[in-house]
């Protein structure tokens, strides 16, 4: 009810979520963000929080939906996302997220938008429908092909000398994190994922790899829009394509 996301998801003996859900705004500057990054940070958009104003929930003959009115703000600045959140839990099992969201377009377009999930790192392995095998972004997609690829976590980081956003797949349908005899499903009309051992967090704040200290959960970031990873460090800004819009929907479906 403080947040209008999930505390936590079990299927039988295991515990998916080692974490509370959360929403995700900030990304790991990229070398092409050193501009674009300054705006970020005096946005402070690497220290937000998520405030659920009104959850109402109602039971129906297929399951429970959840609805909530949720607002993102920087600790010490003004809301600049606001939120309308349905959740509906079917008897099978299913949950399916319906999503709008508005920026106030005072702040700067976001580094991306969706969901983080902190998931036990014994889920090790992942699949998915989606553009791979190698990284892909909105703007950087043209190498890879759309198709089923499948890899171990740590196959999914790209080890870039300096740390920064990695290991992103653009126009994905369908992606699967399994382990400890259970998996966590999620499928959308198309949408970016990410699946790693290393936080935004600590990818921001160290300067070279081999400084980078894994953290004990996989972490899955549900992207449904990301910033363009081309942006004018050393020449034009982003076209208005690869911007994360002011306004969005989004639909998924998460199984487990």
């Amino acid at each position: 009810k403080l947040t209008g996301l999930f505390a936590a998801m079990q299927y039988e003996d295991a515990v998916l979520l080692d974490k509370e859900m959360e929403f995700n705004i900030w990304r790991a500057p990229t070398d092409n963000d050193r501009k674009l990054k300054l705006d970020w940070l005096a946005a402070r958009y690497d220290h937000c929080m998520t405030n659920a104003y009104r959850t109402e929930y109602q039971v129906t003959d297929s399951g429970v939906t959840l609805r909530a009115k949720v607002g993102i703000a920087p600790i010490s600045l003004q809301k600049f996302l606001d939120l309308d959140v349905c959740w509906t839990i079917s008897n099978s099992g299913a949950v399916t997220l319906a999503l709008h969201a508005e920026r106030n377009t005072v702040f700067p377009e976001l580094p991306r938008f969706g969901l983080r999930l902190f998931l036990p790192k014994e889920m090790a392995r992942v699949s998915y429908f989606g553009m791979g095998p190698m990284e892909s972004y909105c703007d950087k997609h043209h190498a890879a092909s759309h198709d089923y690829f499948s890899s171990t976590i740590w196959q999914q980081h790209e080890d870039y000398i300096r740390p920064q956003e990695n290991g992103s797949h653009f126009g994905t349908r369908e992606v699967t994190v399994s382990g400890l005899g259970a998996q966590i499903c999620v499928r959308g009309a198309g949408f970016s994922f990410s699946a790693s051992h290393f936080t935004q967090e600590e990818l921001t704040c160290k300067k070279h790899n081999f400084e980078l200290v894994p953290v004990r959960e996989t972490v899955l970031c549900l992207d449904f829009a990301q910033a363009g990873v081309g942006s004018n460090s050393c020449g034009p800004e982003l076209l208005p394509q690869y911007h994360v819009p002011a306004e969005l929907d989004f639909a998924c479906v998460i199984e487990i």
